[in-house]
């Protein structure tokens, strides 16, 4: 029971958690957000760069997500904090919008991080993120890039070093190899992608690869709270459409997102 669940990677896709039709309304919510904040208009795509997408306020409060957290998410949180052992959130968490903006897609080298402290206990799984798609997004179409395998890369740095200092703890693991400073460092290798996606490397013992978060509409992707991740360019023409949010066992009183 717990992380095992979530596997070597620290990652498991549920396909279809929720439906197609709650994707839709999900998407209306945000682009009449975005129409009437931005001047951003959904069949416009000249409108799409006016203002950077954010803020969405609106939106993150919106019962239209409710779904996220529906039968088939719901279950699969059962199975990892046991039945009734988990919060259900109040929101949904982050808005996150990318509008189609750069020509080439390459792993970033910038902003890999956890979203949680490197003090949190071992013993038990207390938090996992959701990173929910309410529309379909693709290769190289700004899905969050996740470095599958960190989190048991990272608990081992954080056993062996003793550094429980959040920004410390991040850059010490991120320092910590060759192929993680290859992550954070693009020296405009042609075969970066290839690399950190497709050959991934074996650190400490842990196999480690870069993995976009794509997919339809509807798909949930559920993660340690220790794997690392960062911001993708957006390289297709289609917005990059999720909501991210960390959900705790009834019992993690301390978890808080960093």
């Amino acid at each position: 029971m717990g992380a095992d669940l979530l596997g070597s990677t620290g990652i498991v896709k549920l396909e279809g958690a929720f439906s197609p039709d709650d994707a839709a309304r999900m998407r209306d919510v945000v682009w009449s957000e975005l129409a009437r904040r931005h001047g951003i208009e959904h069949d416009d795509p000249t409108t799409w760069y006016r203002h950077p997408p954010t803020r969405l306020t609106t939106t993150k409060k919106s019962g239209a997500f409710a779904p996220i957290c529906g039968p088939v998410v719901a279950a699969f949180l059962d199975s990892l904090f046991g039945c009734g052992g988990w919060r259900r959130p109040k929101h949904f968490g982050n808005v996150l919008v990318t509008m189609p903006n750069a020509l080439e897609w390459r792993v970033p080298d910038r902003v890999w991080h956890s979203d949680f402290q490197p003090t949190l206990a071992t013993d038990r799984l207390r938090v996992v993120k959701l990173w929910a798609l309410f529309d379909d997004v693709d290769p190289g179409g700004g899905g969050t890039p996740q470095l599958a395998g960190s989190h048991r890369a990272f608990a081992r740095w954080v056993s062996q070093s003793g550094e429980h200092d959040y920004k410390r703890a991040k850059f010490g693991f991120l320092e910590s190899h060759p192929w993680l400073r290859t992550l954070t460092q693009d020296d405009g290798d042609p075969h970066r992608n290839r690399r950190l996606v497709h050959d991934g490397a074996e650190v400490d013992g842990v196999e480690l690869r870069v993995m976009e978060c794509t997919g339809r509409g509807g798909d949930v992707y559920v993660t340690h709270p220790w794997v690392f991740h960062s911001i993708a360019p957006n390289a297709t023409a289609r917005p990059r459409l999720m909501r991210s949010v960390g959900v705790a066992a009834v019992d993690a009183t301390t978890v808080d997102l960093v």
